[in-house]
Order: C-alpha cells, then structure tokens, then sequence
C-alpha cells in the first residue's frame, strides 16, 4: 500500500507539471485559474504540516505567483514523498490528529488524508482545464491512466 501512494504522488507531480506548464503558455491566464493552483499547493503544504506536527507556514488559499509553482509542488513532492518513505510499511494506518482551519479537531489515518490530497487536486486541475480550454489549442490531459501508460 505504502508503493501506491508513493505512486500517487507521482502521480500528483506529473499533473501538477502538467497544469502549471499551461498557466505558464497563456499570455493572461484567469485569475481564477491562478488561485486554485495556488490552493493546490498551499493545502498541500498545510497538510504536510499537520502530518509533521508544525506550524504552518502559509494559508490554504495562498497567492503563490505562476513563476514560483514549479518549484513549489516540486518542494511538497520531495517532502511528501521523503515522509511517506520514513513510514514504516503499517504507517498508513497511523492516525493523524489535527485541526481544520477552522479549528475544529479531527483524526484521519495517514492512508485517508493522502487519498484526499490525491482527490481535492484532481478536482481543481479539473476546474483549471475548464478555465485554460478556450486559451490553449492543447489543453493538458492530467487523468491518471495516461500517467500510468
């Protein structure tokens, strides 16, 4: 199990590439566009957080500009990844305490806050793609059998 969400977040890296490549071919991408990435990788960054024990360092829906996103989700992939390495084989199963941005508390088992993170992107790459499809002649194809092929 521990393999398979390793590959998702590659999974996640590849896509994540892919829809940050197209913000960057578009002359004037949507806003709109530019701040769901942005919440991509900010939520990324609070949950590896919250899975580390820390403070986060930015909000959920952080401004992150198109020219610091490679770098960005390649930072929370090397993070994410090198955390889920670090787990022993029933690590997924490890209950995780934390608190919503609301402050409400909840627990999750690291298995089940990985397949959000994995599900909340796919969502809002979708919703991207939406927004980029009248910009770009090719708009990207992010499904995850296209990565697997």
């Amino acid at each position: 199990m521990k393999d398979y969400m390793i590959r998702l977040l590659e999974y996640e890296r590849w896509a994540n590439q892919r829809v940050i490549e197209s913000l960057e071919q578009v002359n004037t991408p949507p806003l709109r566009a530019i701040q769901l990435m942005g919440h991509i990788l900010s939520a990324q960054q609070v949950w590896l957080a919250r899975l580390t024990g820390t403070t986060p360092f930015v909000a959920v829906w952080e401004d992150i500009p198109i020219v610091w996103m490679q770098e960005t989700a390649e930072r929370n992939f090397r993070n994410m990844k090198a955390l889920l390495e670090g787990e022993p084989d029933d690590g997924l199963d490890r209950p995780i305490a934390y608190a919503t941005t609301r402050g409400e508390p909840f627990t999750s088992t690291l298995a089940d806050i990985l397949t959000h993170l994995s599900h909340h992107a796919a969502y809002h790459r979708g919703q991207i793609v939406q927004l980029l499809r009248p910009e770009l002649q090719t708009p990207p194809v992010t499904d995850y059998i296209v990565f697997a092929r």
